[in-house]
């Protein structure tokens, strides 16, 4: 899975829970800081690989195998958050950023 794919389905996966419904592709671009057209592109790439339901002017809902592979992102990035300030002594207000980069590594 690519970097702004895992990025989607973890925006997707904090947006379906702040709002208890599908998520409309201007919320996504909203929130993204990008162009409606190309939450729309990434949807159906995601949708193809069966991430995410995908209803042209109604939204996307994650499906089960989505809903899977972005808690493991969130995940991740919880993770190095907390190893970041318990192992490197950085601050709590220094570490999102960081986590953000490295939650997209995976090992070999």
């Amino acid at each position: 899975m690519t970097l702004a794919e895992e990025n989607y389905l973890k925006t997707i996966f904090h947006l379906e829970r702040k709002l208890k419904s599908e998520v409309s592709t201007n919320a996504l671009a909203e929130r993204m800081q990008t162009r409606a057209s190309s939450v729309t592109d990434m949807m159906q790439k995601l949708a193809d690989k069966k991430m995410l339901v995908y209803k042209k002017y109604k939204g996307v809902q994650l499906t089960e195998k989505g809903k899977k592979a972005a808690a493991y992102v969130v995940r991740k990035h919880r993770l190095w958050e907390v190893f970041l300030v318990d192992k490197l002594k950085f601050h709590w207000d220094e570490v999102h950023e960081i986590a953000e980069q490295m939650e997209h590594i995976n090992s070999v």
